[in-house]
């Protein structure tokens, strides 16, 4: 019996595992696509961060070159949120926050931003366009 309880109480837990995620109370993967659409074909320099300090990392990318990554959304805890910084030639640093679970998490799980000098916008896809613009911060 103490053998019976030492595979059988994890196997549980393994299998109430998979049940919750595949009933959807796992949160849903999200993807973020940010799409260099600067004039002149500029190259665009991305850094994103997760608010508690996670580093994406760094790319430089040519006119309609991709920045992408994913992740997924805290279930429990504080909310999360995601920002990128941008700078090309010319420019001051600028940031804007890319995905904000408040804002975003029932918005898109693909999101797709078009980044200009003087603003960043999502794909929206109730109106089918890049209409969900934010200006940056500096």
């Amino acid at each position: 019996s103490t053998t019976f309880m030492r595979i059988v109480v994890p196997l549980s837990f393994v299998l109430l595992f998979l049940v919750v995620s595949e009933a959807g109370l796992r949160p849903h993967l999200v993807h973020i696509e940010i799409t260099n659409t600067l004039s002149d074909k500029k190259e665009l320099t991305t850094k994103c961060y997760e608010r508690t300090g996670g580093d994406i990392g760094e790319e430089t990318h040519p006119y309609l070159g991709k920045y992408i990554f994913q992740f997924r959304p805290r279930a429990i805890g504080k909310s999360t949120k995601y920002y990128c910084s941008l700078k090309w030639n010319g420019s001051n640093l600028k940031w804007f926050d890319v995905w904000s679970q408040g804002r975003d998490y029932n918005a898109c799980r693909l999101c797709q931003w078009n980044v200009k000098e003087k603003e960043a916008c999502r794909f929206d896809y109730d109106t089918g366009a890049y209409s969900m613009c934010v200006v940056y911060n500096q």
